[in-house]
């Protein structure tokens, strides 16, 4: 429900990631947890996410055990790129946004590159990665440096930023959403 109400993320995309065993609801406290499996589907890292904000601030964090090397992802090995996010939240916007259910996609959980470093040891099929990281400035910081890293170890590379008046792909994504909501409004009002 989080993710559908507070979030704006539809529900064929929640279920999607769901069916997909790469998230879940925890049971005592209802978070979300988001999973980070290797290749073989072995699951190396996951994070949580409280679904109730109090006054601006929510609850946030690695699971005891985690691998830092892997973060939450999408793979299909018949694809050849990478789209890389910031956060978990931002990759399911993205998915959500362009409908897509078949290309890789990962989610660093964090700004450092660890995560993407090991994604591409175990696909050695990725040529290019497209950079999806937010528009703050230690996001646009990290873009530019790992844009560099990645083209001198040659990767096609593209910033993927959303529109500058977004902080990130969710904030987008909700955006979308209430101007589809609006023009739905003035259609049922013109009736």
């Amino acid at each position: 429900r989080y993710l559908m109400e507070e979030r704006h993320l539809s529900k064929e995309a929640v279920d999607w990631f769901v069916r997909a065993g790469l998230i879940y609801e925890e049971s005592r406290y209802h978070n979300i947890v988001f999973k980070g499996n290797d290749k073989s589907g072995v699951t190396h890292f996951a994070s949580m996410r409280g679904v109730f904000d109090r006054n601006g601030k929510y609850f946030k964090c690695d699971v005891a055990g985690n691998d830092k090397n892997y973060g939450f992802n999408v793979w299909n090995m018949g694809n050849s790129e990478v789209a890389v996010f910031e956060g978990a939240i931002d990759l399911m916007s993205y998915t959500d946004m362009y409908y897509d259910f078949k290309t890789n996609k990962l989610a660093l959980g964090m700004l450092s590159d660890a995560p993407l470093v090991r994604f591409l040891q175990e696909h050695l099929q990725i040529g290019k990665i497209k950079f999806c990281l937010d528009n703050d400035s230690p996001g646009r910081k990290a873009a530019e440096m790992l844009m560099e890293k990645y083209y001198q170890l040659g990767y096609e590379v593209e910033d993927c930023s959303p529109p500058s008046d977004y902080k990130d792909y969710n904030m987008w994504l909700q955006e979308l959403r209430k101007e589809d909501f609006q023009q739905i409004r003035k259609m049922e009002k013109a009736r």
